[in-house]
């Protein structure tokens, strides 16, 4: 029985689109070929990530079956053909891409998705239990407990908690002049890191949300600020508790001395205008949608899966 003609979406490999599908499906393939064959040596990580081993391993694959060794996976041409071909004379496709399909997390219904959704509530509970109920920590640049704002949303999922970096199944993405980025990371690259997960998964529902003038973020949404004067320029990152008036409660690090934490009031015009750090005004850019975010990695989140 002849096989499918194609199974991706788009191009894998260098240059490609790299959508996580697709790439599950490259590495799965690849994994499944003896050596002798172009098979991956050594075994990839089935992460969905196309990195330097994975791009290696489609080159030597096609090095190694006549094939223009271009490090990439081009939907429906010869070195996807090739693969398929493999695979179906082995007697390997059929169980490959039935592992491939099951291995990749079912998106986050709208059911579950909201401004009580669990991972909003588990977020948002887990940032209140890392600062008083009133007031700031103590803070200063020694002290245990001491944060800045960029690490504090890291700081949140590492007590969700999320697999750590260096673990089977920890979520990372690679963003541009940051390199290889975990959920746990601290950063102050919010935007940058979910405009890569974007990219690179293509989700259905983006997890970076700019500013548009009527939108607002949930509980949960990690939001980023710019500086009032220069909107190209960063000015802070922190965690919404509650955005739905003119007087915002955030949860943040970087506060008082610059290292202390706690839940703080803002007050927010209609135009993205909102009390910033040390008393700047700042203007809103946008926001990281945890739901969208949760949808993308939610098997990294062991404690909700």
């Amino acid at each position: 029985m002849a096989g499918p003609a194609t199974v991706l979406k788009g191009s894998v490999g260098f240059g490609g689109k790299n959508l996580r599908g697709d790439v599950l499906l490259v590495q799965a393939m690849l994994n499944a070929l003896p050596a002798t064959r172009g098979g991956a040596v050594p075994a990839l990580a089935t992460d969905g990530i196309c990195g330097t081993m994975t791009n290696s391993a489609i080159k030597r694959f096609q090095a190694g079956n006549q094939c223009y060794a271009d490090g990439r996976v081009d939907a429906g041409a010869k070195t996807e053909r090739t693969l398929l071909e493999l695979l179906q004379r082995l007697g390997k496709l059929a169980a490959v891409l039935g592992a491939a399909a099951a291995a990749a997390p079912a998106p986050t219904g709208p059911t579950v998705a909201g401004p009580n959704s669990p991972v909003r509530r588990k977020y948002v509970q887990t940032a209140k239990t890392l600062v008083p109920p009133a007031g700031l920590t103590t803070g200063g640049s020694g002290p245990k407990g001491a944060t800045g704002c960029g690490e504090f949303p890291g700081r949140v999922f590492a007590r969700l908690p999320v697999i750590p970096p260096g673990q089977p199944g920890a979520f990372k993405v690679h963003v541009a002049g940051a390199g290889t980025m975990y959920l746990t990371s601290p950063t102050t690259w919010w935007e940058q890191l979910a405009q890569a997960v974007d990219k690179q998964h293509a989700p259905a529902r983006k997890c970076w949300v700019p500013f548009v003038g009527g939108n607002r973020p949930l509980p949960g949404d990690i939001y980023l600020l710019a500086q009032y004067d220069n909107p190209a320029m960063f000015q802070h990152v922190g965690v919404v508790l509650d955005a739905s008036g003119s007087e915002w409660t955030t949860c943040d690090g970087g506060q008082g001395n610059g290292w202390q934490s706690g839940i703080v009031k803002r007050q927010f015009q209609p135009d993205g205008v909102i009390a910033g750090e040390f008393g700047n005004r700042a203007r809103l850019k946008g926001w990281v949608d945890l739901d969208n975010l949760y949808a993308v990695a939610q098997a990294s989140f062991p404690a909700l899966g």
